[in-house]
């Protein structure tokens, strides 16, 4: 994924990277450590743990797993940003830890123990090798690490693979990225990003761009780069990380721990960039090199450092590159630290709020004061603000020097224009909070784009400097309260003792008052309460019990009696409680809250009938029959009527239809779920009610709960008896068998390691037996058994190894080796496992049960005749073809006869008609069908050719595997052979570009604001350069450009910005804005963007393509032209003047509504009834209150004529009449926007008539 900008700021201070690995290498075999450059047993600092051979401080969980690292900070230096950033493989070879990627990890300090659990911002998948994904998660503890200091650090319970065998890619490990202020270190521009970046030769190098920092126009330059990667190995090389101005001036970097050509190699640095020997073994190091080696139960997995990238700044930089790439060894980039050295900046921005601390629904105003601290002027300056995560801008708040900018968003950025030397801009806006972030602050910090020319000599420079941050905590006031009864169901008489647990579960102390209503039908017992075990005596929960302070997380527990004096209406005693509470802010305000409990509910029964209930099984397995068993008795002294019997069987299990008996008499009809009739029941009498249910699956929770009731008729009225509840644990069994082989071809001689991985997918603890009867053609190495690593002398798999008890989700690996003693005559060793396992269900003897591994194949070629593929071109793009070589070579003594080569269609390749070569020499036919090539004699060869088109229709992953199969006849038998399989990657980045406009039209003055989404949907990388063609009508806003929310300063979308590397399936974001000049011609801003993406393929195949966006067209609203007229200039009283006002629609946008205003000045009176619109007469309008003019199409106009009577002559002679008209623009999207326009003014001259 891109890196996500964690944090940046302008400090003295610096960024120190510290963490471990959290593996050892493994060897080929379960539990003993090797110099396989992949992980097979976690590090734990619990060293009375041992997995296997390796050393004590090791296990086989994850869930055990931690190691511990030494954080360093300078004298004085406070910590002002930390972030806990791990990972590792989660799947593997089978095994898939997905579900648990997302849980917390634990992180331990001098302060103790913490829960860290991941942030969604950085949360990522990524896909190392077909079948193999690692993951990132992080999270800010900067709060932790500031009350910590400086010491030992130690992150535990972090997922990864042990499995073996692998790609080589099993690891897991944990950095801490710190940040700290150091008043004797330089001013420096600090950041931070964390990400998912894999970098392989088959998929590109990857670039990304910095800015936000300028160096010194002149002078000593100083930078250095902290990193944290992820699978870099020391035996393995081509691993680089390049550093430089532009993307055409790179410097491969180096340290002393870290290669040109093997920058990534399982090595955890310190600042100075040398080995740390602080952490966890710290001592067991693989060895550094141009490839280096791998010691035996090396560190492993993980690489931490700190190198100097001052070599490659210039002065007066204001951005760079850096590029991650390899042409060997992948790994995976999961956080990138920057410092460098600056100057003061010209432009400073501080940032503050009007709140101190908030909670939900808060209104939070934020004052930026923008300064110009040097002696030139600053241009172009664009103000941008961070998206509040736990808050959402308030739309139209946004001020500059206190006037409303409506429209204005400062995420997408804001325009400021030009602050003057030594002079400063203000802006607010407000954020309303809508939901609690994790950690509970609402952080926020702006930036401010903008331009200068340093000396009138100098070029522009353009750059972005941060504010400082602003942290508000946000305050949750929240409490969690249950209710809980001892009694399930009650009879007249009982006492029912209530439990009320109120717990703070908000983030600050709150103080409570719980008050707990009288159901109907009880009384409450006097001075049973009781607050956290003390009795308050005279305290009343109808009238309210203080509970007095909740501290974070505190528990209070009330306790009190109520006396059931009465079967209530409803049958049952229905009851919750409430707690009011409150919390005082830290800024004095003081908030109210009330929250209700559960509703408890108690059914009582009459005591005139008792039901009670059992079942035959104290416990059940999925599929089991349970027989329940009811005795109703009639405690009345006389007889009970109509009694039935209902229960609506329990979640996770069925009725057996026909099992009803009643006093020992089937019922075949009746069910429990409609009513079983017993009838009447005599005084004193007992009936016995059974029936079954079967147990179809496992209910959540895995228990079955079950109650039944009785209704009866006792006299005129009906009532009812609940029976006891009764409850069955279930159980279901289940064992999964994952077999492996350590290798994937062997020869007799050759040791071939199994393992057997034991997982218990069921909710009970099992004791297994593995047994694997192996095969004639190998013999098991006796002693060599392992379970979960560690030595089982005396055990085989052919008698059987136990293994358990395996609790639930637990999983147990046995492995073994065996000795191949003969070929296989299918040229396959086929091998699979199988287990009996045994488990104790409560109350119930042990049961058992059996289960099979999947099929293992260990190839074993023997074939008389070698078939060697090869390919053309491993590295492929669609459209491509490649041509296919089959080295047919004869090994055996006899000829082969009726030899045929054929091989299968593969997905995303399609065979060439007419492409078949034998020996050079074209042959009829298809491949796919297979080539008769005829004899091939003893120690002869033939080469078959064949081509193959690269379709538009790749694999998924872009990997087309592919083999051949030749079939002939030697010594009278038909035999087979397959050759090796080739494998070719399609690399083909496929970019969609999909362009918008966030603002649906414009005015002249207006800024449109752009974002163009861009995706590589394709599975290769490719460097972009975006260019984007201006308008007519528009002007580029300078320094609006944003990549994925950050500001790109000094880009010019028009001459090109380069954006960096596009990653596969990653979503990118641009965004800009234009200025609306003047009026289009056409009325209409049309845009379209286009990208120009370079890539090189592994063969060194360079390409350059261009991409367009789609169109984006915005209309610019135009207002409409009114002219007026009149049909003289001179009028004597008691003439008549006729007014003409011609309304025109210019633009591309009709006008709807429109309206004529017109209020006629002294000397001149309305003739009614004279007025036209388009030469109609209207007859009832008036201009006074308005002549409708209506639908105005655009490049129309309508012409309005009315008539008035010269009355009297004005004051000065001069009657000066204006018209206004009052419309609605009608936007494309429908959107209906108010307008008003005037006309010009038209001059009367009145005159009385001479006498």
């Amino acid at each position: 994924m891109p890196f996500v900008n964690r944090f940046f700021l302008n400090e003295n201070g610096g960024a120190t990277f510290t963490g471990n690995t959290l593996g050892l290498s493994r060897s080929e075999a379960v539990g003993v450590p090797g110099t396989v450059d992949s992980i097979g047993g976690f590090v734990t600092t619990n060293t009375a743990l041992t997995f296997g051979a390796y050393p004590a401080g090791t296990t086989g969980s994850y869930l055990l797993n931690s190691s511990s690292a030494v954080l360093v900070l300078p004298p004085g230096a406070t910590v002002i940003y930390a972030e806990l950033i791990w990972g590792g493989t989660y799947i593997n070879n089978g095994v898939d830890l997905s579900a648990f990627i997302n849980d917390a990890v634990g992180f331990t300090t001098s302060m103790g123990t913490f829960s860290i659990s991941p942030v969604p911002a950085t949360a990522q998948e990524v896909t190392l090798s077909a079948g193999t994904r690692a993951y990132v998660r992080s999270a800010e503890v900067t709060s932790i690490v500031a009350a910590s200091g400086a010491g030992t650090y130690t992150t535990s319970s972090v997922v990864g693979t042990i499995v073996i065998p692998d790609p080589t890619s099993n690891h897991a490990g944990w950095t801490l990225a710190v940040f700290y202020s150091d008043p004797a270190a330089p001013l420096r521009n600090l950041s931070l990003r964390v990400g998912a970046t894999v970098i392989q030769a088959t998929s590109g190098p990857v670039d990304t761009v910095l800015t936000g920092f300028a160096t010194p126009f002149a002078g000593a330059l100083n930078g250095r780069t902290q990193i944290s990667a992820q699978e870099g190995d020391a035996n393995k090389n081509g691993d680089r990380y390049l550093f430089g101005p532009t993307v055409a001036s790179l410097t491969a970097l180096s340290g002393p721990n870290n290669f040109v050509n093997n920058f990534f190699a399982s090595q955890i640095n310190n600042d100075a960039g040398l080995l740390d020997t602080t952490g966890t073994f710290g001592t067991r190091n693989q060895i550094n090199g141009a490839p280096g080696s791998n010691i035996v139960g090396g560190r492993q997995g993980w690489d931490i450092t700190n190198v100097t990238i001052s070599p490659t700044l210039l002065n007066s930089q204001t951005s760079a590159v850096f590029r991650l790439t390899t042409n060997g060894d992948g790994y995976l980039v999961d956080g990138i630290g920057i410092q460098i050295d600056i100057l003061e900046p010209l432009v400073q921005v501080e940032k503050s709020a009007n709140k101190t601390a908030t909670v939900l629904g808060d209104v939070v105003t934020y004052t930026a004061v923008i300064r110009n601290t040097g002696l030139v002027s600053a241009t172009a300056v664009q103000f941008f603000d961070t998206d509040i995560d736990g808050a959402d801008f308030v739309p139209g708040s946004f001020r500059i020097n206190g006037v409303q900018q409506p429209g204005a968003d400062p995420v997408l950025g804001v325009p400021i224009g030009t602050i003057l030397a030594g002079m400063s801009v203000t802006v607010t806006f407000d954020e309303v909070v809508v939901s609690l972030p994790m950690p509970p602050i609402l952080r926020n910090q702006a930036t401010a784009a903008y331009s200068f020319v340093p000396t009138p000599e100098a070029p522009p420079i353009s750059t972005v400097v941060p504010s400082n941050i602003v942290d508000i905590p946000e305050f949750l006031p929240l409490l969690a309260v249950r209710k809980e009864a001892n009694l399930a169901n009650a009879l007249v008489g009982d006492t029912i003792t209530y439990t009320l647990t109120i717990t703070n579960v908000g983030n600050i102390q709150a103080t409570g008052l719980v008050t707990d209503p009288l159901p109907p039908g009880t009384l409450f017992v006097l001075g049973t309460v009781f607050v956290n075990g003390v009795n308050r005596p005279s305290d009343n929960p109808n009238l309210g019990i203080d509970i007095g302070v909740l501290d974070l997380v505190q528990t209070t527990a009330i306790t009190y009696q109520l006396l059931v004096t009465a079967v209530p209406p409803e049958g049952v005693v229905r009851n919750r409680f409430g707690t009011a509470f409150e919390v005082i802010l830290p800024d004095g305000r003081t908030i109210p809250g009330f929250i209700p409990s559960n509703e408890v509910v108690i059914p009582v029964s009459s005591p005139l009938l008792t039901p009670v209930k059992s079942a035959n099984l104290p416990s059940a397995v999925v599929g089991d029959v349970v027989q329940y068993t009811v005795n109703v008795t009639n405690n009345n002294a006389s007889a009970l009527t109509a009694v039935s019997l209902t229960d609506n069987v329990p979640n996770g299990s069925t009725f057996v239809t026909g099992s009803v008996t009643v006093g020992g008499i089937p019922v075949p009809g009746a069910s429990p779920l409609t009513g079983i009739p017993i009838g009447t029941l005599a005084p004193g009498a007992t009936v016995l009610v059974t029936f079954q249910i079967v147990v179809a699956f496992l209910p959540d929770p895995a228990v079955l709960t079950d109650q039944a009731t009785v209704s009866f008729t006792s006299g005129s009225a009906t009532q009812s008896s609940n029976s006891n509840p009764v409850t069955i644990p279930v159980v279901a069994p289940g064992l999964t068998l994952v077999k492996r082989a350590g290798v994937a071809i062997a020869n007799v001689g050759d040791v071939v390691n199994y393992s057997v991985s034991a997982l218990n997918t069921g909710n009970i603890d099992l004791s297994a037996v593995i047994f694997d009867p192996l095969y004639a053609l190998g013999s098991f190495v006796p002693n060599s058994v392992r379970t979960d690593g560690a030595l089982s002398p005396g055990t085989s798999p052919l008698t059987g190894i136990p293994v358990g008890p395996i609790p639930p989700g637990g999983t147990v690996v046995v492995s073994y080796d065996v000795l191949i003693t003969a070929p296989s005559p299918t040229q396959f060793y086929i091998n699979q496992a199988n287990a009996t396992f045994a488990y104790t269900p409560p109350g119930r003897p042990p049961l058992s049960g059996s289960t099979t591994s999947n099929i293992v194949e260990v190839r074993n070629p023997q074939f008389t005749l070698l078939a060697e593929k090869s390919v053309s071109s491993n590295s492929v793009l669609i459209g491509d073809t490649i041509t296919y070589t089959v080295v047919v070579t004869n090994i055996g003594i006899a000829d082969s006869l009726n030899t045929i080569v054929s091989d299968t269609a593969t997905e995303g390749g399609e065979f060439v008609p007419g492409s078949v070569r034998v020996n050079g020499a074209p042959v009829a036919g298809s491949i796919r069908s297979g080539v008769n090539i005829g004899t091939v004699p003893a120690g002869g060869s033939a080469i078959v050719t064949f081509d193959v088109l690269i379709v538009s229709d790749p694999p998924p992953d872009g990997i087309i595997d592919d083999f051949a199969t030749v079939t002939y006849t030697s010594g009278g038998i038909g035999q087979s052979s397959i050759s090796n399989t080739v494998t070719v990657i399609v690399s083909q980045p496929v970019v969609v570009a999909v362009k918008a406009s966030l603002d649906p039209f414009a005015f002249v003055g207006d800024n449109v604001q752009y974002t163009t989404t861009v995706t590589n949907t394709g599975n290769f990388n490719a460097l972009a350069t975006w260019f984007d063609i201006l308008p007519e009508g528009t002007s580029f806003v300078e320094n609006s450009v944003t990549l994925n929310g950050f500001p790109v300063p000094g880009a010019n979308r028009f001459t090109g910005t380069f954006l960096g590397t596009l990653l596969p399936d990653i979503e990118n974001l641009i965004t800009f804005q234009l200025k609306v000049e003047f009026y289009p011609p056409s009325g209409v801003l049309v845009n379209q963007g286009n990208m120009v993406l370079e890539f090189i393929l592994p063969d060194g195949r360079a390409f350059t393509e261009r991409v367009f966006t789609n169109v984006v067209t915005v209309p610019v609203l135009a207002p409409p032209t009114i002219v007026k007229s009149a049909n003289v200039t001179e009028a004597l009283v008691g003439s008549k003047v006729v007014f003409t006002v011609a309304v025109s629609n210019p633009g591309s946008t009709p006008f709807d509504r429109a309206t004529l205003h017109d209020i006629l000045p002294e000397g001149l009176e309305f003739v009614p009834g004279s007025v036209t619109v388009g030469g109609s007469p209207v007859p009832t309008a008036n201009p006074a209150i308005g002549i409708p003019a209506g639908f105005i199409a655009p490049k129309t106009s309508v012409s309005v004529k009315f008539e008035a009577t010269a009355v009297r002559e004005p004051h000065n002679l001069l009657a000066v009449n204006t018209a206004s008209l009052t419309f609605e623009y009608v936007a494309p999207n429908g959107q209906r926007v108010p307008g008003v326009v005037q006309s010009n003014p038209v001059t009367i001259l009145i005159n009385e008539e001479e006498e």
